[in-house]
This record gives structure tokens, C-alpha cells and sequence, in this order.
């Protein structure tokens, strides 16, 4: 008797990777439908990143796929070569940077700590009052306007994650934008 090609343990090994992908297809299809609506990319991260670096040579911390008015805007952190942190937006459907920020390690920094006139708790409150959750990181940043901005990245109480923009002149809550897809990891 010839043992079959399709039993025993080889054919375990082949199934195995089959049924781990079926899975996941089937959570990721249920998490898409759930989670809003992801618009549509025409432009990835191989060819926004490669621009963004031309205008602020560095390294990638991370990036964060997000929806901005209907339209996709890849958000790329970078730790510039001049010594900056560089928040960086290029559009998803152009490639093109449509806007770029300076972020500090921290409130106290020259050039955010002379600019501000609501205090880090104040913001907080904002933020919270809007996407209730928990506050896993503070960033802050100079839009290029020169506005100085607290940016939150709230995990909200429905698990979803929300990036969240107080004005730290005025106070008033500027944009908030559901993560859609987040790789890599600011440190703290």
C-alpha cells in the first residue's frame, strides 16, 4: 500500500497554514466591517516614505494610516537627521506631502513651551470630554502654521484608537481622526 500524498503529518503542515490565513481573513474581514470606513489607497508606504525622507532625511519611528476628510493621509514620524522630530502627512491617493510638523520630546521644549497658553491637563480634559478613554501618549507639536498643538492618541472605551489635536493656544479641539493601521511604536 502507497501512502497517500494528502494524510499523515506533511499534509498537516500544509493545511495548517491554510487554515491560519483562512482565519485571519475572516477576523480582519470582521474587524474592517466594524471599524470605519477605510478609504481607498492608491498610494502605499514604499512610495510615500522615500519622499517624505527627501524633505526630512532620518529614521522612520512610525507610521499611521488615517482618514482625513474621506481621504487617505499616511502620517510618518520621523527622527530627523537635523536633529527634529518630523510629523510628516503624505496623501494616499497623491503620494505628495500635504503637510508637514515639528514635534518635541516634550511641553517644556523651546519653541512649543513659549507658544502655549493651555496647560496639558486643560487639553486633556478637552480631548477626553469628546473620545472618552484612556490617553496612551501626548505629543507636541508646531503645525506649520506655527500653532502649537497637543496631539493625543486616545484608545476610546469602544477599543477603537483615535488621534486627537487640542490647539494649545485656544484650547478648542482642531481634528480628531480614527488609526486605521498603525506600524511601529513612539517611545513614551
Amino acid at each position: 500500500m502507497t501512502p497517500s500524498r494528502t494524510s499523515g503529518p506533511r499534509a498537516l503542515r500544509g493545511a495548517l497554514p491554510v487554515a491560519i490565513a483562512t482565519s485571519v481573513l475572516t477576523l480582519w474581514s470582521a474587524a474592517a466591517a466594524a471599524a470605519p470606513k477605510i478609504p481607498k489607497v492608491s498610494v502605499g508606504i514604499e512610495k510615500c516614505i522615500p519622499t517624505v525622507l527627501a524633505k526630512h532625511p532620518g529614521t522612520v519611528l512610525q507610521v499611521v494610516l488615517k482618514p482625513e476628510d474621506g481621504k487617505p493621509v499616511w502620517e510618518i514620524e520621523v527622527d530627523g537627521k537635523d536633529g527634529k522630530l518630523w510629523d510628516v502627512e503624505c496623501s494616499g491617493a497623491t503620494g505628495k506631502i500635504v503637510e508637514s510638523e515639528q514635534r518635541f520630546k516634550s511641553a517644556d521644549e523651546p519653541g512649543f513651551k513659549e507658544k502655549v497658553k493651555v496647560s496639558e491637563t486643560d487639553a486633556t480634559k478637552t480631548a477626553l470630554a469628546k473620545h472618552p478613554g484612556k490617553v496612551e501618549r501626548v505629543e507636541y507639536e508646531v503645525e506649520a502654521d506655527g500653532t502649537p498643538v497637543y496631539e493625543f492618541d486616545i484608545e476610546q472605551d469602544n477599543g477603537d484608537d483615535v488621534r486627537v489635536e487640542v490647539d494649545a493656544v485656544t484650547g478648542k479641539l482642531r481634528e480628531a481622526h480614527p488609526e486605521l493601521l498603525e506600524i511601529g511604536r513612539l517611545p513614551k
